[in-house]
């Protein structure tokens, strides 16, 4: 019934900069999900050699948001809407 999500906003560049640390890089970033019905063990997706472009299985933010819902038994397409206090 719980799906652990554990991922950034960004990836990080494979090259450390000149300030010894990594930039952002959106291009290629990894998620772990667990739990919530998904397959243990699956891995999703590759990137090339040097880890500076999807080599494999591209997945986008729909279809990962997609993949939390179905796992979720979520409708993804399901409007909610939320009272707020004014």
């Amino acid at each position: 019934k719980t799906l652990v999500v554990v991922m950034g906003e960004f990836g990080r560049t494979p090259r450390i900069n000149g300030n010894q640390g990594r930039d952002h890089w959106p291009r290629c970033f990894s998620v772990l999900l667990a739990g919530g019905g998904m397959k243990a063990g699956a891995v999703v997706g590759s990137t090339d050699a040097g880890g500076t472009g999807v080599k494999d299985r591209p997945v986008g933010v729909a279809d990962l948001f997609v993949s939390f819902c179905e796992a979720l038994k979520i409708n993804p397409l399901t409007v909610v809407e939320v009272e707020t206090e004014s």
